[in-house]
């Protein structure tokens, strides 16, 4: 019995190092390994006073600062939409809402298009080459999480996806009829264009920042409901797109 029950833990510790072997495989082309970056924005909790709502918004902290993840965009992104997916407040507008999005990186992504290839019923972040935008159930604390596969060998990335979260509220305010940099949205929901320019500067290459200095980058990494002033991008954000397409 002793014998057997060794040649079953052998068995089992075979196994589990096969298991761990697999795990640390190449899974790109050529050897090459392909790797996973995640980020999110987060929750910040909104504590203004009334006085304050007025301004609530203004973009006064000019900052150069930006983050590089290490990865590039091909020249042409082609990108999926799960409209499905998305909360009923800002369904109808959804397709308008993710090309102002991308739009807004245009002017700092040299030789980089965007195009919407259509819809999918994907929700979940897959090495599928679909590149989605979708809504999902995410932690309380996250509003978006964007996933970037990407060639570690060269930073070049094969498929990226940005799921954002069900479990808040969500809406949308046309930045044609506001000052983004000024006005406000409302106060009991966020802003889905204000998140998903955030989520695509992770697209386009570039890192969360944190520092209260930085607050009025669309790359800071915290967002917060009345907050429209990530829908135009200031000049870190610009730079380091800028640094990344040249």
């Amino acid at each position: 019995m002793t014998t057997v029950i060794r040649l079953r833990f052998l068995l089992s510790l075979l196994l589990t190092v096969l298991f761990l072997l697999v795990l640390a495989s190449p899974l790109a082309d050529g050897g090459v390994q392909l790797k996973v970056y995640e980020r999110k924005i987060k929750v910040r909790s909104n504590h203004r006073t009334t006085q304050n709502l007025i301004v609530c918004n203004i973009t006064d902290k000019p900052s150069n600062k930006y983050g590089l993840i290490g990865t590039k965009l091909p020249n042409t992104v082609f990108y999926r939409i799960n409209s499905s997916s998305a909360p009923s407040s800002v369904r109808s507008s959804l397709p308008g809402i993710v090309s102002n999005s991308f739009a807004a990186w245009n002017a700092a992504t040299n030789g980089v298009s965007f195009s919407n290839a259509g819809n999918t019923s994907k929700n979940l972040s897959r090495n599928d080459g679909q590149n989605i935008i979708a809504w999902n159930r995410l932690s309380r604390s996250t509003l978006g999480t964007t996933y970037i596969r990407y060639n570690s060998a060269t930073g070049s990335v094969v498929d990226v996806d940005t799921i954002l979260n069900s479990r808040q509220p969500w809406d949308w305010v046309d930045p044609d009829s506001v000052n983004p940099d000024k006005d406000c949205a409302t106060n009991n929901a966020y802003d889905a264009q204000n998140i998903l320019v955030h989520e695509l500067g992770h697209w386009v290459g570039l890192e969360d920042l944190y520092s209260s200095n930085e607050e009025d980058l669309t790359m800071y990494g915290y967002g917060s409901k009345q907050e429209l002033k990530k829908d135009t991008l200031e000049s870190g954000d610009s730079l380091g797109a800028q640094s990344i397409y040249p």
